[in-house]
């Protein structure tokens, strides 16, 4: 059965990981991750595409590659209590799915 993709609602919760989260970087996106014990055992993801990328139609399919990345790898790996932010960078667009997925598994083996 597939774990449900806990999503990060609210701004303030956003600039909070901005704020205190480790930031980390690759070629195709950044990550932020931040520890938090009130989660009660849960994750929680973030995803963001800034206007810098695109037009909305280019950001949605950035998030939605972000989404299916955060579904396939994130949620095998991740861990609990923690908030788990992706920006996108304009190369996720141009590199093909199979790279996007070891580039992120490099990523998250650096946390």
């Amino acid at each position: 059965m597939a774990h449900k993709l806990e999503t990060i609602q609210k701004r303030s919760t956003f600039l909070k990981i901005k704020e205190k989260g480790k930031f980390y970087k690759s070629d195709s996106f950044n990550l932020i991750i931040l520890e938090d014990i009130s989660l009660n055992k849960a994750t929680f993801f973030g995803f963001t595409a800034t206007k810098k990328l695109g037009s909305a139609i280019i950001r949605n399919k950035a998030k939605r590659i972000m989404r299916e990345l955060a579904r396939k790898i994130i949620l095998e790996c991740c861990k609990k209590n923690y908030y788990y932010v992706l920006i996108a960078k304009s190369s996720i667009l141009k590199k093909k799915h199979s790279s996007l997925e070891i580039e992120i598994k490099k990523l998250i083996s650096k946390c």
